[in-house]
């Protein structure tokens, strides 16, 4: 857990899988065990804001990203989901699935578009699925943000999340990631 939240503080993003693009947690010799130690402390925050990847965020990385990054408007989809959870609740992908009442398609489309463009994160541990995956118990950013300390002011966002990102990502990822072109 340590190696990864040190990791995350210095570098400020990890994807969850080996891939040619960036530093994955096997990388840098953590396990999935290390992710949800960091997720039940709100050490980390979980999207898919990376080319659609599983991505874990910093602290700092995603408030700064969430400065920056223009927010998309909820689609259909991801507007009923969001909406159960707005009230502060955790829940996991079952209950949100059955409560929203989507078909799978719409449900993993507008999930996903909440993952992506940081409007949902996992909150909690939920019950593990093997000794890699588990079930996560989600919530909004807004619930997210409202467990940890204040972030500190901050003069230009896009220059300090560069500074922290250009260790392991291209101007062109970078430009990606963040929606300026």
């Amino acid at each position: 857990m340590g190696r990864l939240l040190e990791y995350l503080e210095n570098y400020g993003i990890l994807l969850c899988n080996t891939n040619p693009e960036l530093p994955a947690l096997e990388d840098i010799g953590c396990t999935w065990g290390d992710v949800t130690a960091l997720i039940d402390l709100q050490e980390l925050f979980y999207c898919k804001a990376f080319k659609k990847r599983t991505t874990y965020l910093s602290r700092e990385a995603y408030h700064l990203l969430k400065k920056i990054r223009q927010k998309k408007q909820l689609t259909p989809a991801a507007q009923k989901i969001y909406s159960i959870l707005e009230d502060g609740a955790a829940a996991e992908t079952d209950f949100l699935k059955a409560v929203s009442s989507l078909d799978a398609k719409s449900y993993r489309e507008g999930f996903d578009f909440l993952l992506q463009n940081l409007y949902v994160t996992a909150l909690h541990n939920g019950k593990p699925l093997n000794e890699n995956w588990s079930a996560f118990l989600y919530g909004t950013s807004e619930e997210w943000e409202k467990r940890i300390p204040a972030p500190a002011p901050i003069e230009n966002a896009s220059e300090r999340l560069w500074e922290i990102l250009s260790q392991t990502m291209t101007e062109r990822q970078f430009r990606s990631l963040t929606g300026r072109r």
